[in-house]
């Protein structure tokens, strides 16, 4: 329940312009504008710029962009990706030692850019070829030199040395074996999501039955922070 009132008041500043600060530390909006139908906000030291209707999901685009074969879910903005930014900007230690891999950054890609202007070498990808130009815009906006790319998750060749991140991307379980086997390529996933009707929970029992060790690193609210790591 606290984390649907927390979605809901950052549903309602980010569409209706309201001058809500979130009343916990791990949230935080600072600034934002609205020109014409595009918002503009600032979190941390990285800036956005999305259409104010990109915000809200409809189930009809997200179904047919389903039957379709592509997960549409990174067409818009979801408050996870801010949950997960604070909880490594608290802990870079954990992650220091690595190269940096988004996946499913949909079109802020907002996570990985954060942590770019942290210093790391930082790669942002999605599945969805649509929402790329608009990631890139993006990338451009916070004037920074990061590598987007399409990506489609799969089995393949390790990444050697490197994270990946991942934001609210469990929901939409037809995907889960795919994202299981871009898993197993990393040296270590951090992820950040509600149970979502339990597809989460769903989505570890699944890694937890290939040896992928799953550990709840932290909870806010009802989103829920957990490393994925290969077992030896």
């Amino acid at each position: 329940m606290k984390g649907q009132k927390l979605w809901k008041k950052l549903k309602c500043y980010l569409l209706e312009n309201q001058q809500y600060q979130p009343d916990i530390g791990e949230v935080q909006i600072f600034k934002k504008e609205i020109k014409d139908d595009i918002l503009i906000y600032h979190v941390e030291d990285v800036i956005i710029k999305q259409s104010n209707k990109q915000l809200q999901p409809d189930k009809s685009q997200l179904n047919q962009a389903n039957d379709n074969d592509i997960d549409n879910t990174g067409a818009f903005y979801w408050p996870s990706e801010i949950i997960l930014t604070k909880y490594l900007l608290s802990d870079l230690d954990r992650i220091k030692n690595y190269n940096i891999i988004e996946l499913g950054a949909g079109r802020s890609g907002f996570c990985g850019l954060a942590l770019a202007k942290k210093g790391f070498n930082v790669t942002l990808t999605d599945g969805n070829q649509s929402i790329i130009k608009e990631l890139q815009e993006n990338v451009n906006l916070n004037e920074i030199n990061i590598k987007v790319d399409v990506l489609k998750w799969k089995s393949g060749d390790p990444y050697e040395n490197t994270c990946a991140i991942i934001s609210d991307c469990f929901f939409f379980e037809n995907y889960h074996d795919d994202l299981l086997e871009m898993i197993k390529r990393f040296c270590l996933v951090i992820g950040a999501a509600p149970s979502r009707g339990g597809s989460l929970e769903r989505f570890i029992n699944k890694c937890q039955s290939q040896n992928i060790e799953c550990k709840q690193l932290n909870i806010f609210y009802d989103t829920k922070i957990i490393l994925f790591n290969k077992s030896n």
